[in-house]
């Protein structure tokens, strides 16, 4: 008598997406002996929707359940042994003789060699999802295969996130199980994640939100995947079948733990300038999905073909120019136009360690460089999350992986995606010791959509950011700065702390806004004092007025409590 149990939604049980319920049942890893046994063998698998043209479509063939737990309870209820699914999705279980029967559950969670995560209901009652089947235990036997479907209760939905989280920690282990650069451990598993998932259940409700949300939440190693909205999961926006999505949002836990994010969050569509760290952070993700399913398409859908079924995107990252095709508009046409913007733009990150990776015959000329993830991983891993470096960014990972023993070189790939390969437009790190007086330089550029305001300055062309690392007390930055021909620029000073929401005032520490008096050739100063401020890291940021006559170019220096501020 095979069947299935799943946990159906119910908001008036949930609380938060932080909130710690119950502790999860311990995982159930030691195997009993009995000296009287019969042994029970047989094949967990499961079904998962496969992508056509059209959307998600039928479910493909059964897939075996890797590595998942394997628990037997008896009549009461009480576990009496464990075990776990091969590669092959097979288990194989002793039991005591007898005409007894028990329950056989195959758990949507491992905490082995090959993954450790567990696929949950929800955050308020940490409870698994099972496959289970009845079996007397009066003979040796074959039960057979038990399957998990991608329809009805959707039960294929919780081992299809498993699995992919499994195929993760394989490419890690295929790419970087033995690395060769200083300081970079071999992976063999990732940390535990928690994985939080429900039939028709939107994890955007948590948040007041009516469109579907999939999200990592940081610190606390919890994904959220959307299963629906209000309980449709064949014509609203589900993910559990979306690989892509998935495997983002994992590659987003790889980077809290392995590294550190600094990412603002916020809006991203793909096919603007953005916050460079925000654009780290989604391009990584975006890259690492693609990376482990060996496929250049980040996809993401709404519902199935037994509804009603289309793409949010289906986006190439390999191939820029098909998208942009229908308008710089486009999800995913994340072209850059000057030098140093690709670090602003999420899919131009995305594309630039796809290139590095990838090992495609048919690159363009400009792609100089193949199978070169370790080298990503090692600048990744090794370094990145070490507390001398702040507002963390692609630039970054330039400098820390052109510093590896031995580079290989990035230069030609950078170039063409107008990267620039080092912390210079973002977060450079500025400190007193020596004088660099007018070191700095800044010309107002005319943009489109660009009218002078915090929302819309664009952030490459208009703004120069510094990062200063404060010991702590009074702090006054002073900027200088000369227009020496033309028309004189309007330049404002802002200090941000490490939160650093882009023109957000709960994380503007102090700023300064004089009117030029209109003469070129003098020196124009802003000013900004705060008393005992904390020690930290924090962001200068020079942004630079257009909304009304376009300035000249400028030079400036910039200094603390009277010195000189140098990179």
């Amino acid at each position: 008598s095979e069947k299935t149990s799943v946990s159906t939604s119910n908001l008036a049980d949930r609380v938060s997406p932080y909130y710690d319920g119950p502790s999860e049942l311990t995982y159930c890893s030691t195997a009993t002996s009995y000296s009287d046994k019969v042994t029970i063998t047989g094949t967990a698998t499961f079904q998962a929707r496969e992508l056509y043209a059209g959307g998600l479509g039928n479910p493909g063939s059964a897939k075996p359940i890797r590595y998942a737990e394997v628990r037997v309870l008896n009549s009461s209820g009480t576990v009496v042994q464990c075990g776990e699914t091969d590669n092959s999705g097979q288990f194989s279980i002793d039991l005591p003789t007898g005409n007894s029967s028990y329950t056989i559950q195959i758990n949507s969670r491992s905490f082995n060699n090959n993954l450790k995560a567990s696929v949950l209901d929800r955050p308020e009652r940490n409870i698994f999802y099972s496959l289970t089947t009845s079996v007397k235990a009066n003979s040796s036997q074959n039960i057979g295969t038990l399957n998990a479907s991608a329809k009805g209760d959707i039960l294929g939905g919780a081992f299809n996130i498993l699995e992919q989280l499994l195929l993760a920690n394989e490419f890690l282990r295929s790419e970087v199980g033995t690395c060769s650069f200083s300081g970079c451990d071999n992976f063999t598993v990732a940390d535990k994640v928690f994985v939080y998932w429900e039939s028709g259940f939107n994890p955007g409700s948590y948040f007041d939100l009516s469109s579907g949300l999939s999200f990592y939440l940081p610190t606390y190693s919890r994904l959220f995947i959307l299963g629906g909205i209000d309980g449709d999961t064949d014509s609203s926006d589900t993910d559990h079948f979306d690989n892509s999505v998935i495997i983002h949002e994992y590659g987003h836990f790889l980077e809290d733990i392995f590294a550190t994010s600094d990412s603002p969050g916020g809006s991203h569509s793909g096919n603007k300038v953005i916050d460079p760290r925000l654009a780290w952070g989604e391009g990584w993700a975006n890259f690492f999905q693609a990376a482990v399913k060996d496929s250049p398409f980040y996809a993401d859908t709404s519902g199935n073909i037994d509804g009603s079924t289309d793409y949010f995107f289906n986006i190439n990252i390999e191939d820029n120019t098909s998208l942009c095709a229908s308008g710089s508009s486009t999800p995913g046409c994340d072209e850059p136009g000057n030098t140093g913007e690709g670090n602003f733009r999420e899919f131009s990150v995305a594309r630039l360690l796809w290139d590095i990776h990838d090992t495609s015959s048919g690159d363009s000329a400009t792609d100089t460089v193949d199978g070169n993830f370790e080298e990503i991983w090692a600048a990744f891993s090794v370094s990145f999350n070490s507390s001398i470096y702040a507002f963390r960014q692609i630039g970054l990972l330039h400098d820390l992986q052109s510093s590896l023993s031995s580079p290989t070189d990035w230069s030609t790939n950078q170039t063409s995606h107008k990267h620039q390969a080092d912390r210079t437009d973002y977060g450079r790190p500025v400190s007193t010791g020596s004088s660099c007086s007018m070191n700095f330089s800044i010309t107002p550029t005319s943009v489109s959509g660009d009218n002078g305001t915090f929302s819309t300055s664009h952030l490459l062309l208009n703004n120069d950011f510094y990062y200063y690392k404060h010991s702590g007390g009074n702090l006054t930055l002073t900027l200088n700065y000369t227009t020496a021909s033309g028309t004189e620029a309007d330049i404002d000073l802002y200090l941000y702390n490490e939160d650093a929401r882009f023109g957000q005032d709960s994380d503007i520490e102090g700023f300064s806004r004089e009117e030029p008096n209109g003469t070129t050739g003098d020196v124009e100063t802003e000013t900004v004092s705060v008393s005992s401020l904390a020690a930290g890291n924090y962001l200068i940021n020079i942004f630079v007025y257009t909304g009304g006559t376009l300035g000249s170019a400028s030079t400036y220096e910039l200094k603390a409590n009277g010195v000189d501020l140098c990179p």
